[in-house]
């Protein structure tokens, strides 16, 4: 494992805990990115259809491709949901400047790419992975490419364009890979084309040279070559530089990108960091409100349950209450009304056994009718006081039942 890749693994790792299954995504990412050298990690704001943003894991670069004969590389992008991997990935083909997506049934004419694969992901995402994605994407795009070279008019009186001054070291990074095919009726890729074919037809796109920097006799002058921004891409095609210099360029571009994407990475930290220091101090100032609120329910609270205590240690000190002291009122008069009922139901009792003891034979007559009559005189006392209170208290009726008298 070389220097960059170990970077590069540390940084995926440092990236990925945010996920609620960070071994899971780091695994798919490593495999993804040990499978396909010309792909690379990054982290973005991802922006939803409803307006929703969110930063996500994006996986981008070339997929290199073979289609009749000739190997192009496209230009893709694959974001990661937060919700992996039981919610599919959203992967993109994104076109340079002269390239033009191809619309498909299984693309969509801003470069997302809808396959069967992506289709049927939830209902067996236990066994989807972004390696089998990309392997579906790659067959799916060397049966069909998702892009074309963007056709551009030539005009014969033209003067063609200045070339390079020439150098002794060769140019290298200004190579461009092998053009995508273009969007014409029988779907020719321009890199099958050769220099010695004839004149391009009328409305079609034309050749292209063999070889960079060169042009067939005859031929026209050659449109723009489309520039795909991935410079170790070109290796595939072209004899590349001593072995050394493509290593200590290699690493450095990854150490480059790697530092890169750490920087993005900060200034993204660093604007959360900033952006949630406000709410922090509302939160703050929130849970103290909150503190000064409990901590005054908790000081009402203790106060009742002080009193409480002590009206209980009170009534255990008195003891139980007797039970003329339970049947009592809350003034004088009434007070007095429930003694005048009671006594003159007493009275009221004292004569009705007194009946019973004179048809019993138990007392005689006289001292019966004697001591009825001293109740009776007292009874109407009584009643009469009864009454007076009643109207006093202008009550509109009796509530206790008064015998009439004997």
């Amino acid at each position: 494992m070389s220097k960059a890749d170990s970077l590069t693994q540390r940084w995926l790792r440092q990236n990925v805990h945010t996920y609620p299954n960070p071994d899971l995504v780091y695994a798919h990412a490593d495999a993804v990115l040990l499978r396909y050298p010309t792909i690379r990690p990054k982290t973005d704001v991802y922006t939803y259809d409803d307006g929703r943003t969110q930063l996500l894991l994006c996986l981008h670069g070339l997929l290199p491709i073979s289609f009749r004969g000739a190997s192009y590389n496209i230009p893709i992008a694959v974001w990661v949901p937060r919700e992996y991997p039981r919610t599919p990935p959203m992967p993109y083909v994104v076109p340079t400047s002269d390239m033009l997506v191809r619309a498909a049934p299984d693309m969509d004419i801003s470069g997302r790419c809808f396959i069967d694969y992506v289709r049927n992901w939830e209902r067996k995402f236990e066994g989807c992975s972004l390696v089998a994605l990309l392997d579906a994407m790659h067959d799916a795009f060397s049966r069909q490419p998702p892009v074309y070279a963007k056709p551009k008019d030539v005009n014969p009186q033209q003067q063609p364009p200045p070339s390079r001054p020439s150098s002794s070291a060769p140019d290298y990074t200004a190579r461009p890979p092998p053009p995508l095919p273009a969007e014409r009726h029988n779907t020719v890729p321009y890199a099958v084309q050769r220099s010695t074919s004839p004149a391009p037809q009328p409305g079609g796109p034309p050749p292209l040279p063999a070889k960079p920097g060169s042009a067939a006799p005859g031929a026209s002058p050659p449109s723009r070559s489309t520039s795909v921004p991935v410079p170790h891409a070109n290796a595939n095609f072209y004899a590349g530089p001593p072995a050394n210099l493509t290593t200590i360029s290699s690493e450095l571009a990854s150490l480059s990108q790697a530092m890169a994407l750490d920087a993005e990475r900060l200034r993204a930290n660093q604007t959360d960091l900033l952006a949630g220091a406000p709410a922090l101090r509302d939160e703050m100032a929130r849970l103290e409100a909150v503190r000064d609120v409990c901590r005054g329910v908790a000081a009402r609270l203790e106060g009742v349950v002080g009193a409480g205590e002590r009206n209980v240690a009170e009534l255990r000190r008195k003891g139980d209450p007797e039970v003329d002291e339970l049947v009592c009122s809350t003034t004088i008069v009434h007070n007095q009304l429930i003694n005048l009922v009671a006594e003159d139901n007493a009275i009221e009792d004292t004569i009705y056994h007194l009946h019973r003891a004179l048809n019993a034979g138990r007392v005689d007559l006289e001292r019966f009718l004697r001591t009825t009559r001293v109740l009776a005189e007292e009874q109407f006392m009584k009643r009469a006081l009864i009454e007076k209170i009643q109207t006093g208290m202008q009550l509109g009726g009796t509530p206790w039942a008064v015998p009439s008298g004997h």
